[in-house]
């Protein structure tokens, strides 16, 4: 279990540096928003996200059904439960980043309840409203609708109105918690590393930004390599062949930064013959992984290799066709492998069975199973004599 927390602690400490070297916006951590003015409303008042839901009811239902909302998820706090709170304050950052937060969850676990939803308070609304939008009971967001507004924006709104700022429309704003520092890298390369892929993608050049893919129309859905058509629609798939083999190919041709962007994915090009009853041929299976792999130790992290696929690069599959005369191709995305195959896997031989930490990890490892998907199946015939496909 030594080796998995100090994957953890490494990525909560590039966070923790990061924001300390960031603007005084995201200074971690986070800053009690204190008392409310008194003449504010119960509503207006509250942290809750479901209190924001009441006058931002679309923003709420978006923001439900993203990652962001399942931060504080059982993976997470499984790991949580063995960590002191101190190491926990430096995930929290991140995933639960008011103070409020933290202080809800230090008080549930001092109560045996950590591991309880229900008793975790705010701390179970993850990286919710607040964590972006408040300072100080102070409202802050993009420029206003319609007028393109920044600065303080008063008059008679709710909760004193709100200061809009150009820096929610920046991909620097989303790096707060994306963007690893440079000097903490493995081979050179922080573990996440989004932002500057992005500043030397074609989409940066174009002017699109993260929100631009990842909220588009202000939305908060945040959608990723965890959604089938997010993925999708940023590559391009081609499929050929002759009479002596099939190649499978993908391009990343709508992602503005390195495919996956992070170390826990694993994509996977997939072909297969056929028989003539369209069934698979065993043992005729050729793949080509596109992923980065890094491994613990006991005393450092390595990167064992890099494959992901930069703006405009190509990875592919050939399949010879023996005396087949039909393949199968596919993409398999799991966004979630190295929780699955490293992280979780020693956490569950670890922990001490039974206890609430090993149910929230087999809980979560579970989780990840159910997130693979598979995109661009196709079946291919191979060409007559003529070059023609049956």
């Amino acid at each position: 279990m030594k080796d998995v927390r100090g994957w953890v602690t490494v990525f909560c400490t590039l966070l923790l540096t990061f924001g300390a070297q960031a603007e005084e916006y995201w200074s971690r951590p986070l800053k009690p928003q204190g008392k409310a003015p008194a003449a504010w409303s119960e509503l207006e008042s509250s942290l809750d996200p479901q209190s924001c839901g009441a006058c931002h009811p679309d923003k709420l239902a978006e923001w439900s059904g993203s990652l962001h909302a399942k931060a504080f998820s059982p993976g997470l706090v499984g790991q949580l439960l063995t960590f002191s709170r101190e190491d926990t304050q430096e995930c929290l950052n991140c995933h639960a980043p008011l103070a409020e937060q933290a202080a809800a969850f230090e008080a549930a676990r001092k109560k045996g309840k950590g591991h309880l939803p229900e008793a975790q308070g705010l701390a179970a609304a993850g990286n919710s409203c607040g964590g972006c939008h408040l300072r100080g009971h102070q409202r802050f967001g993009p420029p206003q609708r319609g007028t393109g507004a920044v600065g303080r924006i008063a008059g008679d709104l709710p909760h004193g109105g709100f200061t809009g700022s150009t820096s929610f429309q920046s991909p620097e704003f989303c790096a707060a918690c994306h963007q690893f520092p440079a000097d903490q890298a493995i081979n050179g390369k922080p573990l996440e590393n989004t932002v500057e892929e992005w500043r030397s993608s074609p989409q940066a050049a174009a002017g699109q930004t993260c929100q631009s893919c990842h909220m588009p129309d202000r939305k908060h859905l945040w959608r990723g390599i965890h959604d089938p058509a997010t993925t999708a629609a940023g590559l391009t798939p081609r499929i050929s062949a002759d009479r002596d083999k099939a190649r499978f190919a993908v391009t990343s041709t709508g992602v503005g930064h390195a495919f996956p962007t992070y170390v826990t994915p694993k994509v996977i090009l997939h072909a297969i013959l056929l028989d003539e009853a369209g069934k698979p041929k065993q043992g005729s299976e050729v793949t080509y992984v596109i992923q980065r792999r890094v491994e613990h130790d006991g005393a450092d992290w390595h990167e064992i290799s890099d494959t992901r696929l930069l703006p405009g690069q190509t990875a592919s599959v050939e399949i010879t066709w023996k005396d087949a005369e039909r393949a199968r191709v596919w993409l398999e995305v799991r966004p979630d492998e190295f929780y699955h195959a490293v992280t979780y896997a020693q956490l569950r031989r670890d922990l001490p069975q039974g206890g609430a930490a090993a149910r929230l990890i087999a809980e979560a490892d579970t989780r990840t199973r159910s997130t693979v998907y598979s995109l661009f199946t196709s079946e291919i015939g191979r060409p007559t004599a003529s070059g023609d496909h049956p």
